[in-house]
């Protein structure tokens, strides 16, 4: 196991665990540039898109509910750093949150008395327009560590087993997300990509039977043997991986 598989994720927060669970969910969207972690003006981490939309993401693990006071603080605080555009969206991650607040913000734009409501919080006059760009993602804290490796399995199109995905992914979570904020470092969906082929090349090199440098008529040949075996000829979890990343190989195979 590498040392990141080996690493006991004690000073791993509940920020850094969200923002691995973001980035990849978002990475199907072609429109998602990439993730800004800890940026000058902002808290947390932004997610940024190719048409210069980004999503505000404020992370909030607390045991109390996020309630009308912690967003009017929320909001004070971005606004006062001024780099808030009209296409930005904020999105507040938090484990527990006050379910009329959920909905007064999702249905303020619909109803002035919920803007009454608001301004009898004090809520100021240049706060009241940013509500409508505000929504939640309520989720225990626990459960961005258990999604981030079934997401990156379905994001990838072959096959690895679970200590080589579990082995990747801690990689880019301590690497590149954990080390990146204290830095206020930029990770991008074409950085990821481009490792994920680094990757998918150093399986093909690692096999047995369907590695790079085998030519692909005697692989054909392994592989019919294989096929014919009857289950007696195995493959290693290298192999099947590496198999798994050859379209040509599988359709013959079937």
């Amino acid at each position: 196991m590498s040392k990141a598989g080996q690493y006991n994720y004690k000073g791993i927060n509940a920020q850094t665990w969200a923002a691995m669970s973001l980035f990849l969910q978002y990475l199907r969207d072609p429109k998602f540039s990439s993730i800004q972690l800890e940026a000058a003006n902002f808290e947390d981490f932004n997610l940024v898109f190719n048409d210069d939309k980004k999503i505000i993401c404020e992370s909030k693990d607390r045991k109390k509910k996020f309630s009308y006071p912690h967003l009017k603080a929320l909001l004070e605080n971005i606004s006062s750093k001024g780099a808030l555009t009209d296409k930005d969206e904020i999105l507040v991650i938090c484990s527990k949150a006050n379910t009329d607040l959920i909905s007064d913000v999702r249905n303020i734009k619909y109803f002035d008395e919920l803007q009454k409501k608001f301004t009898k919080k004090d809520y100021s006059a240049k706060l009241l327009p940013l509500l409508a760009k505000v929504q939640f993602w309520v989720v225990p804290a626990s459960f961005n560590k258990e999604v981030i490796y079934s997401l990156f399995a379905e994001l990838i199109n072959f096959w690895l087993p679970p200590e080589d995905i579990k082995r990747f992914v801690d990689s880019i979570l301590i690497q590149k997300i954990y080390k990146g904020s204290a830095s206020g470092a930029t990770y991008s969906r074409s950085d990821i990509l481009k490792e994920i082929e680094e990757f998918k090349k150093e399986i093909q090199k690692g096999s047995d039977y369907f590695n790079l440098r085998t030519k692909k008529d005697k692989q054909f040949k392994e592989l019919e043997k294989i096929v014919k075996s009857n289950g007696k000829i195995t493959l290693g979890s290298r192999s099947i991986s590496a198999f798994s990343t050859r379209w040509d190989l599988m359709s013959f195979a079937m």
